[in-house]
């Protein structure tokens, strides 16, 4: 946040500076010197995050600058100091101003408005509001359940334990999985324990803000529910997935396509994508989502969750590379919430696009493959000497032959249908 006019000059020099950096990004410049072209997206998507960024923090300080701002609504008492910093800056007073109106040093303010108040008692905080001419409202609500609050601190007013996917997470034994407070006496029910389950992996409250492809129909409180899970498992794999930089595993695309055509290839990939700090977990959907993946992080460490809904060959690949373009181009993009896709369903969201075009590409180069003939091709054989040409699964080419002509009766033998659960299951993957 921008809190005073030094920082708000210099926010505007760095966007300029920004700015500059992408007229200058030279694409093909950079891919002619040897710079693989997965690694230049991410590098362009990486300045224009970083744009988009900086000129949120400007447009938030100038409307709050602007004088239009009346009310402020900190969602909690820890959210009081930000309140009062943006306060501040709606009343166009510089932190020595208002230590001035307060008889105090502007060190002090400084201090405060760096630790967000956190250490001003309640006086202090009624003091500088008067200050700021700003009246603090505040009321207490009865917390119903006592319980709830102990074991599921973090799940805000307005979650609906109940349309938890309660009896499924108990049939797959997620509910057995939680650890309990010591000081806790008596039994738990069900819709408790389903609720401690989703507090304990979801750290920060989530339902409306994870990243779902236009046009699917998911139960927030499932894909929550699921989310939990994947993060659980994530976390129980962490320890055996040694950290590493994105930049490193990006190296690692044409290693992954490589490996489509070999019986083992989608076992082999996993692995791979684990030894270079990729964490992938395989999690069946649950009944009221329609997923096939989703990307998402825990703890700064990249996850890609998988549900190998359809259990085909083209779908694993296809949404591997998806998830993986999630996770190198949208990093600062939403990411920490979670991309939750459906294969099939519209891109109409440009974040979408990008990771399909970046699965596309990183499977069948775009330029490869808008100079090949099997693109119009109905002959299996064909399709079978392509992908041998170019050193990539059959059931890939058939898969996105599949997609473009939303036809998914074509190549029905070279897909794979029904041996890749089968295959995981064997390999330790999938959980029974």
């Amino acid at each position: 946040m921008i809190t005073n006019e030094r920082q708000y000059k210099i926010t505007k020099s760095e966007v300029d500076r920004f700015r500059t950096a992408l007229q200058e990004f030279n694409e093909i410049e950079l891919i002619k010197q040897g710079i693989d072209p997965v690694i230049v997206a991410a590098q362009r998507s990486s300045l224009e995050q970083q744009l988009h960024d900086l000129r949120v923090q400007i447009s938030e300080y100038e409307t709050l600058r602007s004088g239009n701002v009346t009310r402020l609504f900190p969602s909690s008492i820890r959210e009081i100091g930000q309140s009062l910093i943006e306060a501040r800056v709606a009343r166009n007073l510089s932190q020595r101003e208002l230590a001035e109106r307060l008889g105090m040093k502007e060190q002090q303010i400084q201090r405060y408005e760096q630790e967000r108040y956190l250490t001003a008692n309640l006086n202090r905080i009624a003091e500088v509001a008067d200050a700021l001419q700003f009246d603090l409202v505040a009321f207490f609500e009865s917390r119903t359940d006592m319980v709830l609050e102990e074991i599921a601190p973090n799940l805000k007013r307005g979650f609906d334990v109940g349309k938890l996917p309660i009896k499924e997470m108990k049939k797959r034994g997620w509910l057995s999985t939680i650890k309990l407070p010591q000081q806790l006496t008596g039994p738990l029910s069900d819709a408790q324990l389903a609720a401690a389950f989703v507090s304990q992996a979801v750290s920060t409250y989530a339902l409306h803000r994870q990243n779902i492809r236009l046009g699917c129909k998911q139960d927030e409180y499932a894909l929550l529910a699921w989310k939990a899970r994947i993060l659980q498992r994530a976390r129980d794999l962490e320890v055996r997935t040694p950290a590493g930089p994105l930049e490193a595993a990006q190296s690692l695309v044409p290693s992954l396509v490589r490996l489509s055509p070999r019986k083992t290839g989608p076992i082999e990939a996993i692995e791979l994508l684990r030894r270079h700090g990729v964490i992938v977990v395989i999690e069946p959907h649950l009944p009221a989502t329609h997923l096939d993946g989703a990307a998402m992080m825990s703890d700064d460490k990249p996850i890609i969750a998988l549900t190998l809904r359809h259990d085909r060959f083209d779908n694993f690949w296809f949404t591997l590379l998806h998830e993986l373009g999630h996770i190198f181009l949208h990093r600062n993009q939403g990411l920490k919430d979670g991309f939750f896709d459906e294969e099939g369903a519209p891109s109409a969201d440009e974040l979408e696009r990008e990771a399909d075009n970046f699965a596309e590409s990183a499977l069948i180069p775009t330029e490869v493959w808008a100079k090949s003939f099997v693109r119009f091709t109905r002959d299996k054989n064909q399709v079978l000497e392509f992908a041998k040409n170019h050193g990539i699964s059959s059931a890939v080419v058939a898969g996105r032959l599949r997609r473009e002509r939303k036809d998914y009766s074509l190549f029905s033998e070279l897909v794979g249908q029904g041996q890749l659960l089968k295959m995981m299951s064997s390999a330790g993957f999938l959980e029974k």
